[in-house]
């Protein structure tokens, strides 16, 4: 535990515009750590006293100066390079962690107007990014609140006080709402129309309830109902669950005009079975026969293979050349899914 405190006791690294946070967190750290008396001035360094053996003395020295570098190796290492150099200047003060303490302080505590102009313009510009939580959002709005709050005034009177905090915390609950994603519109238009206004904290509860809800909402992984669709360059004419509407055979092949069972092949029969081969009479019969057979077959054949080129043109194509090969060659019904 030790070795993970020197490496690095917080989280947060100072780098000048962050001094806030980094001072709340690094007093608690040191508070934990009950060395926050030697920031404070109330462990000095140690002087020998008359009755006191110099092996005792140096012993009590020795344990003040081991708890101000000890400090001092915390703040090096939770800031940035540029700050952690100039801690160099402060080693052989009487209580070096204390002056580097105050140098931080007198630094980056600023509370002028230049600094509160910053500040509040910042804030004003600020908004909740798509997707992100409310909790992370506050993350980065208190931290300017606590900035600002070093510059507000100090009351005498208790009931100044308190309306002073009721005041800032009304302001401070419209920056939040304005803020806010349009996702909270309902939840922010009810806010804003009670009378008298919830309290910061009512509101920020009720925001990660609506949150939460939202959450809940949120349509599930579409991957389930993209799977049903049909793959890249699918053709209805090999599509195995076409279905005949007359003998309901399944799979590709198959046609409701060379279906036996429709009523409009009863009399003709099936396109297919149309032509019978006949006892040859001769080259001229032959010559005869080949010249005037039926061509339905053939015919259906072809069609059906120019549409098969012509479905797996690019979508784009489709319609056009579709009305152009409908006026050149009969229709012929097709089996639907």
């Amino acid at each position: 535990m030790q070795r993970l405190d020197s490496a690095q006791p917080i989280s947060i690294t100072l780098d000048g515009t962050n001094y806030v946070l980094w001072a709340q967190a690094m007093s608690s750290f040191l508070r934990g750590k009950k060395l926050w008396r030697v920031i404070t001035g109330d462990i000095i360094k140690p002087t020998k006293e008359a009755t006191e053996s110099q092996d005792k003395y140096a012993d009590r020295l020795a344990d003040w100066d081991s708890k101000n570098h000890q400090i001092i190796t915390w703040f090096r290492n939770t800031s940035v390079t540029s700050l952690s150099l100039q801690f160099g200047r402060f080693q052989n003060h009487d209580g070096p962690a204390k002056a580097i303490w105050d140098f931080l302080q007198e630094r980056y505590s600023s509370t002028g107007l230049a600094h509160q102009y910053q500040l509040l313009n910042h804030i004003h510009h600020l908004r909740q990014k798509p997707g992100q939580s409310i909790h992370d959002f506050l993350s980065q709005v208190y931290g300017i609140w606590d900035q600002l709050a070093l510059s507000e005034p100090e009351w005498s009177s208790t009931t100044d006080a308190q309306k002073f905090i009721g005041y800032r915390d009304q302001q401070r609950l419209i920056l939040l709402l304005m803020a806010l994603t349009i996702d909270f519109e309902p939840v922010r238009t009810s806010l804003l129309h009670r009378s008298p206004l919830p309290t910061l904290e009512e509101a920020i509860s009720e925001l990660l309830s609506e949150e939460t809800r939202l959450s809940s909402l949120k349509p599930k992984s579409m991957d389930t109902v993209l799977a049903t669709l049909h793959r890249r360059n699918h053709m209805l004419l090999n599509c195995p669950v076409r279905v005949c509407k007359h003998c309901h055979q399944v799979g590709p092949g198959h046609y409701q005009s060379h279906c036996l069972q429709n009523p409009d092949n009863a009399n003709k029969g099936s396109p297919s079975n149309s032509f019978t081969a006949q006892p040859s009479a001769g080259p001229t019969a032959i010559g005869s026969r080949t010249a005037t057979a039926p061509t339905s077959s053939a015919f259906n054949n072809d069609v059906e293979d120019i549409l098969k080129k012509l479905l797996s043109m690019s979508n784009t194509q489709q319609p056009a050349v579709l009305s152009t090969v409908s006026s050149e060659f009969p229709q012929d019904p097709w089996d639907k899914p």
